[in-house]
């Protein structure tokens, strides 16, 4: 079996958004979105695509407005939450750019809140802005969690929704009832 995509379709092409917290965990974020570009994901981060010079909120800006960018994946722990709900540094800008798009839309399916590690009392932190959105949980089992997210990203689920069948023909037979 190939592996590879349809002749004349892209990668899907995702930008990560996180709070610098430890060198470890960015490390983690660094090593995370290796793994996801070797599984042919086309990944935009600070890290690798903010260059001295850059404005930071053009930046920010554009990768949440850009239509070239599938998913938005939000890597919540507590400083994340922390600096959403006080609007503080980077995370407060993108909060501010991120949360109307999340409200406004109905059926939003851009931004996706990933657990990539949990803190204290093992607990999940979502920004409040998004504690609505269904989050995906890579902290307790990382590759179930991975490829979870590979499927979502390729839009290929595990799970599919069977094709719609017909009606049962007895449903559309006359039948004469004897009420005698």
């Amino acid at each position: 079996m190939e592996n590879k995509l349809n002749s004349g379709s892209r990668p899907p092409k995702i930008f990560i958004s996180y709070a610098w917290t430890s060198q470890e965990y960015q490390e983690k974020v660094i090593r995370f979105a290796q793994r996801l570009r070797e599984n042919g994901i086309d990944v935009v981060a600070d890290f690798w695509d903010l260059n001295p010079g850059n404005s930071l909120f053009a930046f920010m800006e554009s990768m949440v407005t850009d239509p070239t960018i599938d998913k938005v994946l939000v890597l919540c722990n507590k400083i994340y939450a922390d600096k959403a709900a006080a609007y503080t540094g980077g995370v407060g800008t993108e909060t501010q750019i991120i949360g109307p798009h999340i409200y406004n839309q109905v059926r939003q399916e851009k931004f996706i809140p990933i657990i990539l590690e949990r803190e204290e009392l093992d607990t999940e932190y979502i920004p409040v802005h998004m504690n609505v959105l269904i989050y995906m949980d890579l902290d307790r089992d990382f590759e179930k969690g991975f490829e979870e997210l590979l499927r979502l990203l390729y839009n290929k689920p595990l799970l599919r929704k069977p094709e719609l069948g017909t009606a049962p023909s007895y449903l559309f037979e006359e039948k004469k009832r004897d009420l005698g």
